[in-house]
C-alpha cells in the first residue's frame, strides 16, 4: 500500500512538474499568454491534449510500475521467504539430525551405564564374596584408623557386632584406647609403605589364649601414597603349640644326647666338647686349667656282689656327693662306666687337689643302704691334672689326669694323686 501510495504521489508531482514546465514555456518563452492563464484558465486545446495525454501516460506509467514493483516485491519476498524457509528446514533438519545423534549417544551412554554398573554390582558382589569367603579376620582402616570393610569372621573374632565397628576408629572400637596401640603394624604399613607382620598372644572371652599371625598390606593411590592398609589376622595357635612342641623335643633330645640318663651328669660326648672348648679358651687367655677324673673303688665287686641296682645306686649317690661340693663355673659329668669327670677352669693344680680331696673326704662318709642286704661305704680313687701349653691337646691332659687316676689306684685306692703337664 505504501508503495501504490509513493508511486501515486510520484505520478502527482510529474505531472504537476510537467504542467508547469510547459506552462512556463508558453508563458515566458513563446509569449502565449499570462502564466496563470495558461496553468489554469486559458490553456490552449492542443497543450491541454498534450497535457492529459502526459498525465494518461504518467498515471499509466506509474499504475505499471506499482504493479511491476509489487510483483518484484512479491517476487522478492517470496525468494527470500523460500530461501528462508530452506534455511529454516535445514537448520531444523540439522537440529533433528543432531538431537537424533545426542538421543543415539544419551541411549548408548545409559546402556553403557548400566552395563557399567551392572558389571560393577557384579565385580562388587564377586569381591564381597570372596572378601566374606576368608575363613580368618580381614579388615581395612584408613589413615584415620578407622575400619571401612571387614568380614564377617572379623567382628566374630572380636567378639563384637558389626554396627559397633563399621566407621569406628579400630583403636577405640576394640581396645577403648584414646591413641593408636604400642607397635602397631598398621602404622608401620602407613610408615613405611611396606608389608609387615607380627605375632600376636591374645585372650579369648573364656580365658583361652590364642596365637594370631598378623599381616599388613598396604592400598596405594595414584601418586603412590598409602591411603588405606589391609590387615590379615591367622590363627596360629595349634603352630605355636606345635612348634613349643618341637622346640621341646628338640631340648630333650639335646639334653638326651648330652646327659647321662642314670646320674642326670654331662655325659662323656658332651664332657669332650667341653673340656675341648675349656683348654682352647685357656690357651688363648692364657688361664689356669684342672681337670680331675674320678672313680668309684671296688665298683665291679659292688655289681657282683649286690646286683646292678645296688651299682646304679651306688653311682647316683657319688654323683650327689659330687655335685654339693663344686662351684658353679665347675663342669660334672659321667665320663663313662663308674667313672666321673670334673672340669675346673681357671683353677690351679693346687686348687683342684684341695677340692679332690674334700670330694674324696665327703664321699667316704657316704653309705649306700640295701634293704635286707646291709649297707656299702663308698671311696674314690681321684687323680688330678693341670694344663695348658700351645702343645697341649684334649687326648694328653685327658691321659695326664688317668694316669694320676692309676697312681691312686695303685697306692692302695681312696686316695687323691696329681700330675703337672
Amino acid at each position: 500500500m505504501k508503495d501504490v501510495q509513493k508511486t501515486f504521489a510520484f505520478s502527482v508531482i510529474a505531472v504537476l512538474f510537467l504542467w508547469t514546465v510547459h506552462t512556463a514555456t508558453g508563458a515566458f518563452i513563446l509569449h502565449q499568454g499570462s502564466f496563470l492563464d495558461l496553468f489554469l484558465f486559458n490553456v490552449p486545446l492542443p497543450d491541454l491534449y498534450f497535457r492529459l495525454l502526459i498525465i494518461s501516460g504518467l498515471a499509466v506509467y506509474g499504475i505499471v510500475l506499482t504493479k511491476f514493483r509489487d510483483r518484484t516485491e512479491r517476487n522478492k519476498l517470496a525468494e527470500e521467504s523460500r530461501i528462508h524457509r530452506e534455511q529454516l528446514e535445514k537448520q531444523v533438519e540439522e537440529r533433528t539430525e543432531e538431537l537424533s545423534a545426542a538421543n543415539e549417544r544419551l541411549q548408548k551412554e545409559i546402556q553403557d551405564r548400566s552395563r557399567t554398573e551392572e558389571e560393577l554390582h557384579r565385580s562388587e558382589t564377586f569381591l564381597s564374596t570372596i572378601f566374606n569367603s576368608f575363613y580368618d579376620p580381614l579388615s581395612i582402616v584408613d589413615r584415620d584408623y578407622t575400619m571401612v570393610k571387614f568380614n564377617d569372621a572379623y567382628p566374630r573374632s572380636k567378639n563384637k557386632l558389626p554396627k559397633d565397628l563399621l566407621g569406628q576408629k579400630c583403636y577405640e572400637a576394640l581396645y577403648n584406647r584414646n591413641s593408636i596401640c604400642e607397635d602397631c603394624v598398621v602404622e608401620k604399613t602407613f610408615q613405611s609403605a611396606d608389608p609387615c607382620a607380627k605375632e600376636k598372644l591374645v585372650t579369648l572371652p573364656n580365658g583361652a589364649g590364642m596365637w594370631l599371625e598378623i599381616y599388613t598390606y598396604p592400598i596405594f593411590d595414584q601418586n603412590r601414597n598409602v591411603t588405606h592398609v589391609i590387615q590379615y589376622a591367622r590363627d596360629i595357635t595349634d603352630r605355636k603349640k606345635t612348634e613349643e612342641e618341637n622346640k621341646q623335643l628338640i631340648i630333650t633330645l639335646n639334653h638326651l644326647s648330652t646327659t647321662d640318663s642314670l646320674t642326670g651328669l654331662l655325659n662323656r660326648r658332651a664332657l669332650t666338647d667341653t673340656l675341648l672348648h675349656e683348654i682352647e679358651r685357656a690357651q688363648r687367655y692364657d688361664s689356669d686349667l684342672a681337670l680331675i677324673l674320678c672313680d668309684v673303688d671296688r665298683f665291679k665287686k659292688i655289681n657282683d656282689t649286690y646286683g646292678h641296682a645296688a651299682g646304679d645306686r651306688a653311682l647316683r649317690t657319688v654323683a650327689e656327693s659330687l655335685k654339693k661340693n663344686l662351684r658353679k663355673a665347675d663342669i660334672l659329668g659321667r665320663y663313662g662306666g663308674d667313672e666321673f669327670m670334673i672340669i675346673l677352669p681357671e683353677t690351679t693344680l693346687d686348687g683342684a687337689k684341695s677340692l679332690a680331696e674334700k670330694i674324696r673326704v665327703f664321699t667316704s662318709e657316704k653309705v649306700v643302704e640295701l634293704s635286707g642286704k646291709g649297707r656299702i661305704r663308698l671311696t674314690l680313687s681321684i687323680g688330678v691334672a693341670s694344663c695348658c701349653t700351645s702343645e697341649d691337646n684334649i687326648d694328653t691332659f685327658v691321659s695326664l689326669a688317668d694316669s694320676a687316676l692309676y697312681s691312686s689306684k695303685e697306692g692302695g685306692r681312696n686316695r687323691v694323686s696329681s700330675v703337672e703337664a
